[in-house]
C-alpha cells in the first residue's frame, strides 16, 4: 500500500512535472549553416519567397518609431531581413532553413474583444514550428511539426489565450519520388502549380461559414464555448512534385479574394513554364509570340520577389473593392446573399516556393 503524500510533497511533484514538461520543449538552436549531410547538389529543396499586407488599420498608421522597432525585434526569429520587416497583421508564416518545410497561420481576430493580441498566438506558433523543424532536421512530418509547435505554445506563459488556423507543407522523399506533404487545419490553404496550371488544391476544414477549425488556448470562462480543435483534425494530403513546380501557401485573405486559377497563373511564372508553340518556330515564331504577348509576361514576372509582391498587391486591391468578382462574393451568393460583389477586407499572406535542386540554390541559377 502506498503512503499518502502530504501537501508539500504533492506541490513538489507538480513543480517537477511542470519543469520536465518545459525542458521537453527546450530544443536549443538549429545550425545557421547547413550540415554536411545536407549539401548533396542533387538533393531537392524548396526555395521560398514571402510577402504580406495587413488590412487597413488606423493604429498601424500611428505606430511610433519605438513601437515599430519593438515589432521588428519580436520577429527576429524569421531571420531573413526581408521577412522580419513584413507586417502581416494577425497572420504569420515561417520558412525553415532546412529548405524543406514552410507554413502559414492566421490568428483569430475575435480575441481583441478579450483584450488579447491575435497576432501573438499565430506568431508564436510559427516561431515554434520553425524552431522544431530546424532542431529536428530529419523530421519532415507536417502534422508532427504542428503538434510540437502547439505543445510548446501551450506551455508558454506569455500566451494566456488565443487561437489560429495553421497550414504546414514539407518536401519529402519516398520510394525515389518527391512529394509535398500537407497538414492543414482551418481555412488557410495551398496550391501546387505546374506550368502555370493548378496541379493540386489543398482542402480546407471548417465548422461552418466563416468558422474555421483552429488550435486554441482558452481561458476558463471560454472552455466549452469557443472552438478548440486538435492537431489530429488536420486534413492530410500529399502530391508528387518535380523540379520546376511551384507551391503557394496562403491565409484565407489570399484565397477569398483571388480565384485559384488566377493565383496559379501569376505565381506559376517562377516555375518551369513550357514555351508556346509559336516560340518553337525559329525567329518568325518568336517575333509573333512577342507581338501577341500580354506585355507583363517575362517582364513583370522575372524576379520572384516581384511575383509574390504582385500576387499580394493584386489580391489586396480586390479585398478593398466593392465590385470585384471574388471567391468571397461567390460564396456569399451561395449562402443566399443575392448580387454580392467585392472582396473581403482581411490580412493577406502569401508564401511561394519553387521546387529546385541544391545545386541551383547554391549557384543562384533560380534567382
Amino acid at each position: 500500500m502506498g503512503q499518502k503524500q502530504n501537501g508539500g510533497d504533492a506541490k513538489s511533484a507538480a513543480q517537477l512535472q511542470l519543469q520536465q514538461q518545459q525542458q521537453q520543449f527546450e530544443w536549443g538552436k538549429g545550425p545557421d549553416v547547413a550540415p554536411t549531410d545536407e549539401k548533396d547538389p542533387n538533393d531537392i529543396v524548396l526555395q521560398s519567397w514571402a510577402f504580406c499586407k495587413s488590412k487597413p488599420s488606423p493604429v498601424k498608421h500611428y505606430r511610433s518609431d519605438v513601437e515599430e522597432r519593438e515589432r521588428r525585434l519580436s520577429l527576429q526569429w524569421r531571420k531573413r531581413a526581408s521577412f522580419v520587416e513584413l507586417d502581416c497583421g494577425e497572420d504569420s508564416f515561417f520558412v525553415s532553413n532546412t529548405y524543406r518545410t514552410l507554413g502559414v497561420a492566421d490568428g483569430v481576430g475575435g480575441w481583441k474583444d478579450e483584450g488579447v493580441d491575435p497576432a501573438l498566438f499565430s506568431n508564436k506558433l510559427m516561431e515554434n514550428a520553425k524552431a522544431y523543424s530546424e532542431t529536428h532536421r530529419k523530421d519532415y512530418d507536417p502534422e508532427r511539426i504542428m503538434h510540437n509547435a502547439f505543445e510548446k505554445l501551450k506551455h508558454d506563459k506569455g500566451v494566456r489565450a488565443g487561437s489560429s488556423t495553421c497550414c504546414i507543407a514539407s518536401l519529402v522523399e519516398d520510394s525515389g519520388k518527391w512529394w509535398l506533404d500537407f497538414a492543414n487545419l482551418g481555412d488557410s490553404g495551398a496550391l501546387v502549380i505546374r506550368n502555370r496550371d493548378i496541379l493540386h488544391r489543398v482542402h480546407e476544414k471548417i465548422h461552418g461559414f466563416s468558422q474555421p477549425f483552429q488550435l486554441a488556448v482558452l481561458p476558463e470562462h471560454l472552455k466549452g464555448r469557443a472552438y478548440s480543435d486538435r492537431v489530429t483534425d488536420s486534413i492530410r494530403e500529399r502530391v508528387e512534385v518535380q523540379v520546376g513546380d511551384v507551391v503557394l501557401l496562403g491565409t484565407d485573405g489570399l484565397f477569398d479574394n483571388r480565384y485559384n486559377s488566377q493565383l496559379a497563373a501569376d505565381a506559376g511564372w517562377v516555375g518551369t513554364v513550357a514555351d508556346s508553340i509559336l516560340e518553337k518556330i525559329p525567329v518568325f515564331g518568336f517575333l509573333l509570340s512577342s507581338a501577341f504577348s500580354t506585355g507583363d509576361q517575362k517582364i513583370e514576372y522575372t524576379d520572384p520577389y516581384r511575383v509574390v509582391q504582385r500576387v499580394v498587391n493584386d489580391t489586396y486591391k480586390n479585398s478593398l473593392s466593392k465590385d470585384a468578382d471574388t471567391p468571397w462574393a461567390s460564396m456569399l451568393q451561395e449562402y443566399g446573399v443575392k448580387d454580392a460583389k467585392g472582396g473581403k477586407v482581411d490580412d493577406i499572406t502569401c508564401l511561394m516556393a519553387r521546387v529546385s535542386t541544391r545545386e541551383e540554390l547554391a549557384a543562384g541559377i533560380v534567382w
